[in-house]
């Protein structure tokens, strides 16, 4: 099928592409279906969450784990019931950024990860309790970070 995207233009999908929010994204609730788009080739790249039903609707989102190997997500068993998760091996997780035109002031949502089942393509949007993850962590202490 062909997909009409934010940073990508125009774009071929299959149908097990489509991974599925149902709750939907914090303050997007109503955009249950995207697809994730690798910006480069590698593991280490960002990747775009793009909604397939609108093209304006796409999130820049890091692997938290490139930066902060120490990163931890916490799920709750309501959360693996949702993403019929039966193996933390089939777990991709996500932070959503928010991007400025001057790169390091750029911020990485730390506090509401995406958790996706890889396996069953169910995904997820989770406020983690832990209060050392900020909503916006700066990129420039993500990038001093890394390795």
């Amino acid at each position: 099928m062909e997909l009409e995207t934010k940073y990508f233009s125009k774009m071929e999908y299959e149908d097990n592409d489509v991974i599925l929010f149902e709750h939907g994204l914090f303050g997007f609730e109503s955009y249950k279906k995207f697809i994730l788009i690798k910006f480069e080739n590698n593991d280490s790249s960002p990747v775009c969450l793009q909604s397939i039903s609108e093209a304006d609707i796409a999130f820049v989102m890091i692997n938290p784990y490139n930066f902060m190997p120490d990163y931890n997500v916490s799920l709750t068993e309501t959360d693996i019931h949702d993403l019929k998760l039966s193996d933390t091996n089939a777990l991709a997780v996500y932070n959503i950024c928010v991007l400025q035109d001057d790169i390091p002031k750029s911020t990485a949502n730390l506090r509401c990860p995406i958790v996706v089942n890889t396996e069953s393509r169910l995904a997820k949007q989770i406020i983690l309790d832990n209060s050392d993850y900020p909503f916006k962590y700066p990129f420039h202490e993500l990038i001093h970070k890394e390795g």
